[in-house]
């Protein structure tokens, strides 16, 4: 991604072909922002010798 999150939300539009009014286009950088932080934080976790959780089962509901 670019370094300006208003260049990268151009671009995105432009590949996904939306047009996108400058107002919009400002709505997305700022969102960007947030999700690129996120995924920067996310990367940055060390999770060591962890392993995968199990399945989930949700609990067995009891007949009435």
């Amino acid at each position: 991604m670019q370094d300006d999150p208003r260049e990268t939300a151009r671009r995105l539009a432009a590949l996904a072909d939306i047009p996108m009014s400058e107002e919009r286009i400002e709505a997305l950088a700022s969102v960007l922002r947030i999700v690129q932080a996120g995924s920067a934080g996310l990367a940055a976790i060390d999770f060591g010798d962890a392993e995968p959780a199990g399945a989930f089962r949700p609990p067995r509901r009891v007949a009435q």
